[in-house]
């Protein structure tokens, strides 16, 4: 309610000062009439507002915290790791040590998987082993190239600098999945509701109109016929199908299990047209991030390749660099090893090579790192608009002949009941 601040004067004369709640001014007036006072001026303050007693006390937040305490989904690994090296980074840069970092995660955070975590993490430090040894203890979570570069930087006295280049490498791969994602997820949607869409169209009423015909004793045209019996063998050996599809799945998901399953799949991961392209660049986005960063950090040049050879998850692509690798270690360059195995193009190639010959092979692993962060961006953007097209296209021929059918259907009931 406004509250004003008013001067009156009493019966007596005197002068009197104080402040009352009011709807308006005119209001205000007539109470200090009643009260046998003359108004001399009054000053609008404001909308009343609530004490501290009766605010102090409401919690707007609970809900937030009660759902991150019962949400249905659970964080990734990844997720669950980045945020720990984050938080951690923030609190080493304020200046606290790592155990009292660490120390106050744990008491501080309502998340109950990263409280698990750094409690988990809190209790090793407590009885003397270090973060990387804390860290490489839940290796459930933390990659072995993430533990050795807190490792190297613990040794160095370089922790703050080496997590910032950590989480920076965590978030840029972060943001590519995301990306991956997003752009499949809009040629999905419209694939599944065209797909909805022929399916009603197919089930309920094509048939509702093959029966009227027959009722009234009429002919469904030929592109209905089709439509019909498709329908039909789609709805008897659909379910075959279907069960048929899943048992090749799982087929070749217990053969990948083995060496030649998965050497085998793999092999036809990167042939496979477009997909295989945004994995070519995504495996040489990946590898050199992780190369410069570790690189950068002071971790050695034979460390920083078996490091990065365990974190390659293609077998093709980890066999040709292996095959660097030990080319290398035998006094090979790192570019004209890595050119010999055709592990990245020429274009890398060249730029890794000035860097050698430069000594920057980390700006140069950067450079290289950047040209195909962005030709990645645009085979994304090839593969979203091509699915977009293909679904959009079989979606509107299919609903064009479905209407076609459907038109010729209506026509041939018309004269039915016009005989």
């Amino acid at each position: 309610m406004p509250r004003f601040a008013y001067k009156a004067l009493d019966s007596t004369g005197r002068t009197l000062s104080g402040e009352a709640e009011s709807p308006d001014r005119k209001r205000l007036l007539q109470q200090l009439a009643q009260k046998g006072l003359k108004p001399v001026a009054v000053e609008f303050l404001g909308e009343q507002v609530a004490s501290d007693e009766e605010v102090e006390h409401i919690d707007f937040f609970r809900q937030s915290a009660r759902r991150s305490r019962f949400k249905f989904f659970k964080a990734g690994k990844s997720t669950l790791a980045l945020e720990f090296l984050k938080r951690l980074h923030v609190l080493l840069s304020s200046g606290m040590s790592i155990g009292d970092a660490v120390s106050l995660l744990s008491q501080r955070l309502s998340d109950p998987q990263m409280k698990e975590l750094c409690e988990s993490v809190w209790k090793r430090l407590s009885e003397g082993h270090t973060l990387a040894s804390a860290m490489r203890a839940e290796n459930a979570i933390f990659q072995p190239s993430t533990v050795h570069l807190v490792e190297a930087g613990e040794a160095s006295g370089n922790l703050k600098p080496v997590l910032e280049r950590v989480v920076a490498y965590m978030e840029e791969v972060r943001d590519v999945r995301k990306r991956l994602i997003s752009n499949l997820t809009y040629p999905a949607f419209v694939l599944s509701t065209a797909v909805v869409v022929i399916i009603i169209l197919l089930t309920f009423l094509l048939p509702r109109i093959e029966t009227m015909l027959d009722q009234l004793g009429g002919e469904l045209p030929l592109i209905t016929k089709m439509l019909i019996s498709g329908s039909n063998a789609a709805i008897t050996f659909g379910p075959y199908l279907l069960l048929g599809i899943i048992g090749v799945v799982i087929g070749l998901r217990q053969w990948r299990k083995s060496a030649s399953g998965r050497r085998t799949t793999d092999l036809w991961l990167l042939k496979t047209p477009i997909i295989g392209r945004i994995y070519l660049y995504s495996n040489i986005y990946g590898t050199t991030n992780l190369m410069s960063t570790l690189l950068g950090s002071g971790v050695n040049t034979t460390e920083t390749l078996r490091l990065v050879e365990r974190t390659i998850p293609n077998l093709i692509l980890r066999g040709k660099f292996a095959s660097a690798r030990k080319q290398i270690q035998e006094g090979v360059s790192m570019a004209t090893a890595i050119q010999r195995v055709h592990y990245m193009p020429d274009l890398a190639m060249d730029i890794l090579t000035v860097g050698e010959n430069t000594g920057n092979i980390v700006t140069s692993l950067n450079d290289i790192n950047k040209i195909y962060r962005e030709e990645l961006t645009k085979s994304l953007n090839i593969l979203t608009n091509t699915t977009v097209a293909v679904a959009l296209g079989g979606a509107i021929f299919l609903v064009a002949v479905i209407a076609v059918s459907v038109v010729f259907s209506v026509l041939s009931v018309g004269q039915s009941l016009q005989l």
